[in-house]
């Protein structure tokens, strides 16, 4: 009935817009010119022309003009540039006879790679690629690791970049070994001085490689000069569009992470177009997708292909997407759940608001689906998609309401060549064939009632023909008989109808895009005493779990409901704390369920295992009840925080904020710390977001992850806050909120007072017996830098001072003790004997002002402390850079502050070679001032892109420190640290390479290589860049002395040959039964069987969360960092004997006394 109404309105509105909007009736297709694209033999190139030419005098793309500012700075106005279909295909044919008549430019067949958001120019590029057969192979703009591996693969011989990732893009375009021979910039105007400066910095490098570096707009200006250049051919006799040739590669990392190219013919790209161009719907879309998925290019061509107008929103800014969105006013609207959510939120904002203006909850509601329909979305939406991941049945209700059309859902796939079913519907073209196979293991039969149920393969007119340079993953993504396996399970609820149950092997998507294994967390959950059966449930469109929970008998006859569900509760908890599980895998509620799952019931198999159709069919209608009522109450809660934020105290908003985020028991504790609530790092960045909400200030992530505070401290620091008597330096008021972020940002006028710059301008050196102040000291690296420090100091009768979070000193102290006693006697020993005399421990937090310390500490800090060390930092490879600048960054601020007080004192600094991921590796050295080898970073969110950032951005202020105010710097910058070389026990057991030896051990297979073949098919020539720890505390202790500014890249450059296969060869020699498996992609996969196998207390060390970097042979990244400076000056210390050490076979096979020390291996003998 509802889908009538909305139905019903979608025909009244367009008819009202054919009518009343000349902008609308102006852009309906051209049935001519639909008919004169699809007739037979034409080639890609010449179906796309049949469509230019027919709409030639239309509007085909627009975005906002730049402008240059008076200070030469490039802005978005809000007048648009508009290209007609003529011009537009004009200028793509003129980069194409510009290409064709170039010695060197990309021909028909070559591979050309392109970095950048939709755009005026992107479109030209792609156009161009199609008049001139070019290959196009589109790079994800924020997944820079990625682009080195891809520029390898694909070999291209040009590559196009917008000018925002130009310097990101250089250091991977050196370090490949087949190198394009032309770049060209997309949308550089000279009059912007950042884009001039990194235009002029790019040529310089690529030059000096022998790539041409050229403006997009100059290449269009050559090529319309010269003789008109002929289109691709169809390869004839052919009555179908070419099937040969290849098009597009689209990479797509599903879910393991390792990218692999889809390939896409020019049959592929002219069924679409031909098919967009039968549509008989106006079109005016606003593009925000990227234009590396699938799902970009198809908004794209399809406006395109039906005289459309596509409107580009450039850039990343979501404020600027709904400007151009309201602006624009789209006819139709392509969704993902994650834009319906912000819409969603922004409703529920507005209904606040206005109910708090006095309009009833009814009225508000209304009003503010109107204002948003109307005003932020343009008043004329008549088509709206949704796709790349289920919508929540909620929000698609609420969407539908708001928007007064239907909304469709659309699933597809890469690798099927885009959507196959269209609302349940299966979609012919371009599906040929289908079928449902049976999935036993898990309950799904073609036999089922009442409707058949199994995996669904298909064929379909589209699917790709497989990956780039990948025929080994054919098998893995088609049948025997050629059908694409989807790996999800369907219900065939009618002829052609399907409908979505779940993933094939039980691991579900949530809607912020977590991947969960349910079986897993089942089997946790089960384990506890007071949990006797639990069913967990789950749903693509939901951001979190729910559970059916069967108690123990004995503990439901002795509590009652409200007993028994806080007991649960805590169960819950506690498990996931043991395991280490996210908050995601924690289920948000759970139903009681009294009686349990037996054979008798249907519940259980034959085997006492779970049968999961059974359960579903008996709870999912309860649970998703449910989920209706969390949502409901998290909703409710968060809206009457808004209003009662100001007149209750901080610390109960803080602690309801924490629960409603999170679940479970209330945080009814001020003590109570945020991991305890089982929050992680992303469920912090979202409490200090809400949070930062709610209270109209900036609250840090890390104030809530630090393990010294409880909500309690972070209910002061929001008061402080409030009451202005605390300044906390963010990234935000450095750099603004900007993707692109300088150096010369980087100031210490933008972290110290003017008064205390000029006055350590004027202060003598710290002398004296030397006393240290150490951060970080109860870290991996910290621990034994301690010891370094407090041999020195005992030799001198100094002191060290460790900086160490924790509630007082006492506890603080604690922790240094707990760290140092990891089960080796001479260690314990050790730090026992030169604690007493010689070590204070000190509660302080680097990511607070001043360090967190009273005034009275830290005056006698800046007294009396001679030497600052600081390998001190949250290390944390998935928060973002904004999150991590508070300890990362202005911790390092602060420590340059206390260098700089009352006397000054020598800092060294722990850095990485992480850092070189945005230098070229030919600018990457020791002796260069980071702030011209690296002028400019790139913030993502790719994997550690944060963390490098800040340790670069601290570098900067230390340069800075030594220039203005003769602080002694010493950088170190260290590559992998391994196991002490003498102290049992003594790994960094969370490490990838720890991972990697445990799994090796404990599963018994190995590869033959790690690395590809050599061209003879040898063993490839390998090297692992790591050092023991021992050694790199003992460097780092014995080098930071002296004066000036020095940098170490702490690595080891020997030419030893020594690499994980080595280590393999090792560990084989040394008894330990690990068999080679010859395939490497058959290792990865039995691995991962034999890792998931294990118990999860084990499990959990094992390689698996980072298996996704082993995908491959030789996918980890190798920065071969020049280390001239730091050989000389171990060569010239008594360190090691003045020899950096290569990795011995007694320092791996070590790694299997300790793993087996610390219980994770079995008695010798065994694995």
């Amino acid at each position: 009935m509802v889908q009538d109404v909305w139905q019903a309105g979608f025909q009244q509105r367009l008819s009202g817009l054919m009518n009343n909007d000349p902008e609308v009736r102006d852009r309906a297709p051209n049935q001519d010119v639909a008919a004169a694209a699809r007739q037979p033999g034409q080639s890609l190139a010449q179906v796309v022309e049949a469509i230019m030419q027919g709409y030639a005098d239309r509007d085909a793309v627009t975005e906002r003009a730049i402008t240059i500012t008076s200070a030469g700075s490039r802005q978005r106005s809000t007048d648009c540039v508009t290209l007609s279909y003529r011009t537009l295909w004009a200028n793509a044919r003129a980069v194409a006879s510009a290409w064709q008549h170039a010695p060197a430019g990309p021909r028909a067949g070559d591979m050309l790679c392109s970095v950048g958001n939709g755009s005026n120019s992107y479109a030209t590029l792609e156009l161009a690629c199609i008049a001139s057969g070019v290959v196009s192979v589109p790079l994800i703009v924020n997944a820079a690791a990625q682009w080195h591996g891809i520029l390898g693969e694909t070999r291209p011989a040009a590559l196009a970049v917008d000018v925002d990732f130009l310097d990101a893009i250089v250091p991977a375009i050196l370090a490949s070994e087949a190198r394009p021979t032309s770049v060209y910039v997309l949308d550089y105007h000279d009059g912007d001085r950042a884009a001039r400066h990194s235009y002029r910095r790019a040529t310089a490098r690529l030059h000096a490689a022998g790539i041409e570096v050229e403006p997009f707009q100059d290449l269009i200006a050559h090529g319309a000069t010269l003789p008109q250049s002929p289109l691709p051919q169809p390869r004839l006799p052919q009555p179908a569009p070419d099937v040969a040739a290849l098009a597009q590669i689209i990479y797509t990392s599903g879910a393991t992470g390792a990218p692999k190219g889809a390939l896409f013919t020019t049959a592929h790209l002219a069924a679409m177009w031909i098919g967009q161009a039968q549509a008989i719907m106006p079109t005016i879309v606003t593009h925000y997708m990227p234009m590396s998925h699938v799902a970009g290019r198809m908004v794209l061509t399809g406006a395109l292909a039906r005289g459309g107008t596509c409107h580009f929103s450039t850039g990343n800014d979501p404020a600027r997407m709904w400007d151009d969105i309201a602006r624009s006013r789209p006819t139709e609207f392509f969704l993902i759940p994650r834009v319906c959510e912000m819409i969603f939120d922004r409703y529920q904002r507005m209904v606040a608001t206005l109910v708090a203006d006095g309009k009833n909850p009814t009225g508000a509601e209304d009003i503010a689906k109107t204002r948003l329909r109307e005003e932020l979305l343009g008043g004329r939406i008549v088509s709206a998609v949704n796709g790349s991941a289920p919508l929540d049945v909620d929000l698609h209700a609420f969407m539908e309401s708001m928007l007064e059309v239907p909304v469709h859902d659309a699933y597809g796939s890469t690798e099927a060549g885009g959507v196959v079913l269209f609302d349940n519907k299966i979609q012919r073209p371009p599906v040929l064939e289908y079928k449902l196979v049976d999935v036993p293991e898990l309950g799904y039969h073609k036999t089922d009632l009442p409707y058949p149920r199994g995996e669904l393969l298909l064929k379909t007119a589209s699917m790709i023909p497989g990956y780039h340079n990948r025929p080994e993953l054919n098998a893995e993504i088609f049948d025997g008989d050629g059908y694409y396996r989807t790996g999800d399970i369907m219900a065939e609820t009618g002829p052609d109808e399907l409908k979505f149950v779940e993933r094939k092997n039980n691991v579900l998507k949530l809607s912020q895009a977590e991947f969960v294994a349910v079986s897993t967390l089942e089997a946790i959950y089960g384990a506890s005493p007071d949990i006797h059966q639990i069913f967990i449930y789950g749903r693509s469109g939901r951001a979190s779990l729910l559970a059916v929970i069967v108690p123990n008998p004995a503990d439901l006859q002795n509590h009652d409901e409200s007993e028994l569900r806080a007991l649960l509760a805590r169960s819950l908890q506690q498990a996931a704390r043991a395991k280490g599980l996210h908050p995601y895998e924690i289920p948000r509620d759970f139903i009681i369920e009294p009686e349990p799952f037996t054979v008798a019931n249907g519940l259980l198999s034959g085997v006492a295992k779970p049968l999961r159709p059974k359960l579903l069919q008996r709870y999912a209608e309860p649970l998703e009840r449910l989920y209706e009522n969390v949502g409901a109450t998290r909703e409710a809660e968060l809206a009457d925080l808004r209003r009662s934020v100001a007149s209750q105290p901080v610390l109960e908003t803080v602690q309801r904020a924490a629960t409603a985020l999170l679940g479970g028991a209330a945080a009814s504790s001020s003590d109570t710390n945020f991991a305890d609530l089982g929050g992680d790092s992303m469920a912090a960045y979202e409490l200090a977001t809400q949070l930062s909400d709610l209270f109209d200030l900036e609250v840090p992530a890390t104030i809530i992850l630090s393990p010294a505070n409880g909500l309690q401290q972070v209910a002061t620091y929001i008061e402080n806050q409030r009451a202005g008597s605390t300044t906390q330096v963010t990234a935000s008021t450095i750099h603004g909120d900007r993707t692109r972020i300088l150096a010369s940002e980087l100031t210490l006028d933008k972290f110290l007072s003017a008064e205390h710059l000029a006055t350590a301008k004027t202060l003598p050196r710290a002398e004296g017996a030397p006393v240290f102040l150490l951060t970080g000291a109860n870290g991996y690296l910290g621990r034994f830098l301690a010891l370094d420090l407090l041999k020195r100091a005992r030799k001198t009768a100094g002191r060290v001072i460790c900086l160490v979070r924790g509630t007082d000193n006492s506890q603080a102290r604690h922790r240094l003790t707990t760290a140092m006693s990891g089960g080796d006697r001479a260690l314990s020993e050790l730090y026992l004997r030169l604690a007493p005399d010689h070590l204070e421990v000190i509660t302080g937090d680097i990511s607070q002002p001043r360090l967190g310390l009273g005034e009275e500490t830290w005056t006698r800090l800046a007294t009396e402390v001679t030497d600052i060390v600081h390998p001190g930092a949250l290390v944390n490879h998935v928060l973002p850079y904004q999150q991590l600048f508070g300890p990362n960054v202005a911790g390092t601020a602060e420590l340059i502050k206390l260098a700089t007080t009352n006397s000054i004192k020598h800092l060294t600094y722990l850095s990485t070679v992480g850092i070189a991921d945005q230098i070229s590796p030919r600018e990457f050295d020791e002796a260069s001032d980071v702030r011209t080898m690296s002028p400019a970073r790139i913030v993502a969110d790719q994997y550690a892109n944060g963390y490098a950032n800040t340790k670069w951005a601290s570098e900067v202020l230390l340069r800075e420190a030594y220039d203005h105010c003769a602080v002694p710097v010493t950088v170190f910058r260290s590559n992998m640290i391994l196991a002490h070389s003498r102290y049992i026990g003594q790994l960094n057991q969370p490490d990838m390479f720890t991972r990697l030896i445990f799994s090796i051990l404990i599963t018994g297979i190995a590869p033959d290589s790690f690395y590809p073949p050599a061209a003879d098919g040898t063993r490839r020539r390998g090297h692992f860049d790591g050092l023991p720890v021992d050694f790199t505390a003992n460097a780092i202790a014995e080098l930071s002395v002296g004066s000036g500014h020095r940098t170490y890249n702490v690595v080891n450059p020997n030419d030893d040959e020594i690499s994980l296969d080595t280590f393999i060869d090792w560990l084989v020699e040394a008894g330990h039964p690990i068999r080679r498996i010859r395939d490497y992609s058959d290792w990865v996969r039995r691995l991962e069987i034999g890792l998931r196998q294990l118990p999860d207390d084990i499990g959990q060390h094992s390689l698996l969360p980072l298996l996704h970097a082993f995908r491959e042979p030789g996918q980890l990244p190798e920065i071969n960092a020049p280390a001239p400076d730091f050989t000389a000056a171990i060569t010239e210390s008594d360190v090691a004997g003045g020899i950096i050490p290569s990795v011995q076979p007694a320092l791996i096979k070590k790694y299997a006394a300790d793993l087996r020390h610390r219980g994770l291996l079995g008695v010798p003998g065994t694995r």
